[in-house]
């Protein structure tokens, strides 16, 4: 239980969404298309912890590692995967909430402020917004569209801060880039997986919940 903070700040993406079989999913594709081979969870997890491979695009054009290959190219091909192309149905469809409205709800009640930044494109971060009906819980959304630099700069988290006017706010991440743009921010960040720079580390969203509650 804890009492330090005003404001809970999340990231989107491994924090409040299960993104493995959707954004996962989408890199180890679209780089096994261009790589002409089969790419491993592993791979992927490897370049997402990298610091400044917050933007999934990023993620698996570094992957792929072939500069000859156009950026917009591989780009194109993540989104016809992610978002569907009208044949096939996008994996963003294949995406689970890792933690229930009902535990948003008693956060929310407890802090009274909460916010997200992400590195999702507005429209993307919205779409789950909107599919979990999650749109009154939350004061502010901050995504890649928002800022001129996106995490690991402290750009998004900053912006965050001054829109919804806190004094003690906190940010939940799961990455590297989380927990430089938190510390650049000046703010603690509770990371989920192993970061000894995070201010506290743990196993899952719902153990965060349960030390927040």
């Amino acid at each position: 239980m804890s009492k330090k903070y005003d404001t809970l700040l999340f990231d989107m993406d491994g924090v409040l969404v299960d993104v493995n079989k959707s954004y996962r999913a989408a890199i180890r594709k679209t780089a096994r298309y261009f790589m002409d081979r089969e790419v491993s969870v592993d791979e992927v997890n490897s370049v997402k912890q990298r610091v400044g491979m917050n933007n999934d695009w990023d993620a698996t054009y570094a992957l792929i590692g072939n500069k000859n290959i156009p950026y917009e190219k591989v780009k194109d091909y993540f989104q016809k995967i992610y978002l569907g192309d009208g044949k096939n149905k996008g994996l963003i469809n294949e995406e689970t909430l890792l933690i229930s409205k009902g535990q948003l709800t008693k956060l929310r009640k407890k802090y009274k402020k909460m916010g997200i930044v992400t590195g999702r494109p507005k429209d993307e971060a919205q779409y789950v917004i909107n599919r979990f009906d999650l749109g009154k819980l939350f004061d502010v959304l901050i995504t890649k569209d928002d800022t001129l630099r996106e995490k690991p700069f402290a750009d998004p988290i900053i912006k965050a801060i001054q829109m919804i006017k806190c004094k003690r706010p906190v940010y939940i991440g799961d990455s590297s880039s989380d927990v430089v743009a938190s510390g650049l921010a000046g703010i603690p960040c509770l990371y989920i997986g192993n970061n000894m720079d995070a201010t506290k580390q743990f196993k899952s969203m719902l153990e965060i919940y349960s030390y927040l509650i």
